[in-house]
């Protein structure tokens, strides 16, 4: 390398990543390449893709990182995803050099992608939480999705680093994104599910898909979640998107079935199969792993589904649970029975 920089090598060219040479020796986790190249002068803030001190930070290289402020690298400079490099050092939970870069005077709340709080809230880094809450992170700013921190610890089963959050203010109801008691759900948190209704969240709040967090609980087969979110009132026909008998029967949860119908306040709701004859027959059809919704004027139904009492929904949606439901347009009686 030093004889490429003799003759005359551009000690900053970027690759086709925009990354200069110090960028990629640190990438590579090459110290003594690192360190040949500042002492012939590669730039510190230099490249336009990937930083050196992004690199340096990736890899947990807390000495380059510390030398690399002392070189005067720009400490909250992003990348091309908007990160600074104290969010790549939580991202890839280096909690050393994350410590590092906060005593260089990296923000907590810089960068316009991803924050730093997001990324020590999806590693599950408890005291990262807390120390960042304390230097003045903004507990409810969003991430691209429209998650807060709270939302991505839940999202990624981050139980404690959850309970951090709460402990530092974090909003139940927060996110334009998804909300925390939907990502409670899909993770069948039942316990966080209870402590989030508790504190007064909107319990038939949507998500972007327009659903609510019982129907995303049952999409994700979290019967107790689900249970616990019904027991907190949750509404069984609440949201405009899909709706939670829907899910249960697509899942093939029999049980929650039944107690969802049992808690419909409208029972005239259908379920049927190819084999539907006319309005009013009690409907035959198997649970199979598989999504079939036919429009009312679909083809040969339409005569059929013409008939069908204002305010019945067709439908038909199931698993693989081999099982025989007959359940009657008015949805009064329901019996599984086997194959």
């Amino acid at each position: 390398m030093r004889e490429l920089l003799e003759k005359g090598a551009e000690v900053d060219a970027e690759d086709g990543e925009g990354r200069t040479a110090l960028s990629v020796a640190l990438a590579g986790g090459k110290e003594a390449a690192a360190r040949a190249l500042l002492e012939v002068g590669a730039g510190v803030n230099s490249g336009t893709g990937r930083r050196p001190l992004h690199a340096a930070a990736e890899k947990g290289l807390v000495e380059m990182v510390r030398e690399l402020v002392g070189k005067d690298a720009e400490v909250d400079a992003e990348d091309g995803e908007g990160r600074t490099a104290l969010t790549v050092a939580l991202a890839f939970g280096q909690e050393a050099v994350a410590r590092a870069l906060l005593e260089a005077g990296a923000g907590v709340n810089a960068g316009t992608g991803r924050r730093p709080f997001h990324a020590a809230a999806e590693k599950g880094m408890v005291e990262m939480v807390r120390e960042l809450a304390g230097k003045g992170a903004e507990v409810d700013a969003e991430d691209g999705e429209g998650r807060t921190a709270l939302t991505v610890a839940l999202a990624f089963g981050q139980e404690a680093a959850a309970r951090a959050l709460l402990e530092a203010g974090a909003g139940v109801n927060a996110g334009t994104g998804q909300r925390p008691l939907h990502a409670a759900a899909m993770k069948g948190m039942e316990e966080m599910v209870r402590e989030l209704v508790e504190k007064s969240t909107e319990v038939d709040a949507e998500d972007g898909e327009r659903r609510t967090a019982l129907t995303v609980a049952l999409a994700f087969g979290q019967e107790a979640a689900a249970r616990a979110l019904l027991e907190a009132g949750a509404g069984v026909n609440a949201g405009t998107g899909r709706r939670p008998l829907h899910m249960a029967a697509e899942r093939g949860l029999v049980e929650m079935v039944r107690e969802l119908v049992g808690k419909v306040v409208d029972k005239k709701l259908a379920l049927f199969e190819r084999g539907v004859l006319k309005a009013g027959d009690v409907l035959h059809f198997v649970l199979r792993g598989a999504v079939l919704e036919v429009a009312l004027n679909d083809s040969p139904f339409e005569e059929a589904f013409t008939e069908l009492p204002a305010g019945v929904v067709p439908l038909v949606q199931l698993s693989d649970s081999g099982q025989k439901v007959e359940l009657c347009f008015s949805a009064e009686s329901l019996q599984l029975v086997q194959e």
